[in-house]
């Protein structure tokens, strides 16, 4: 069998997919000590047009400057066009039926370093954003571990995510601290980092980052 042909076969199942995460229960809860948050599961077209603006607003409020720091910019135009994919998943949280935190990922393929430009599939972490009373709570950590068994579940070889990386920018640094330190990610072989000279890659402000699932 072609495993370019495997690979796509199970991206396309994974998107086709109406019961995404039916597999890890009725509910998805997380216990906090002064919360409990629920999360729920979206396609993009399931999405209800409030719950669109406010991910994209609670993005904007969250990473606008971040973005207008780096060599990547700030397009608002390009990045609710991004938001509204039809692939696009969400997951969000909410706390008394208030949304303070969300997810948003895709079933993708991506490429590798093997000599034969081999593609494999992913669950691509688009965005993780929490609202200012989420954070410092466990709250990232539960999406990300809930957001892997999904990969693993539809067979999926790694999660990615890209992570903006500017000198200025100690905020996202920390957040990719979290990522490698504390979940256990690493950067990826196909991350600028990688596959470019230093003094070529320091052109380029963000890392691709991973986990073999």
């Amino acid at each position: 069998m072609n495993p370019q042909a495997n690979t796509q076969n199970l991206v396309k199942i994974a998107n086709e997919a109406i019961k995404i995460v039916d597999f890890l229960g009725s509910s998805i809860k997380y216990h906090n000590t002064d919360m409990i948050i629920e999360i729920e599961y979206y396609s993009f077209e399931n999405l209800s047009t409030e719950l669109r603006e406010w991910t994209f607003e609670l993005l904007k409020l969250n990473m606008k400057k971040t973005y207008e720091n780096s060599n990547l910019g700030w397009n608002e135009k390009e990045k609710r066009k991004e938001m509204s994919d039809k692939d696009c998943r969400y997951l969000i949280a909410l706390n008394n039926g208030k949304p303070i935190g969300f997810v948003m990922f895709q079933f993708s393929w991506e490429e590798t370093m093997s000599d034969d430009d081999e593609e494999i599939e992913v669950i691509y972490c688009y965005e993780i954003q929490l609202s200012e009373i989420a954070r410092n709570k466990g709250l990232g950590t539960f999406l990300m571990r809930t957001l892997e068994e999904i990969g693993r579940h539809w067979k999926m070889k790694k999660l990615i995510l890209t992570a903006i990386d500017t000198k200025e920018n100690k905020t996202n640094k920390s957040a990719i601290d979290f990522y490698l330190n504390h979940l256990g990610y690493q950067i990826d072989e196909i991350s600028p980092s990688k596959v470019l000279l230093p003094e070529e890659a320091k052109d380029y402000d963000y890392e691709i980052i991973s986990k073999v699932l």
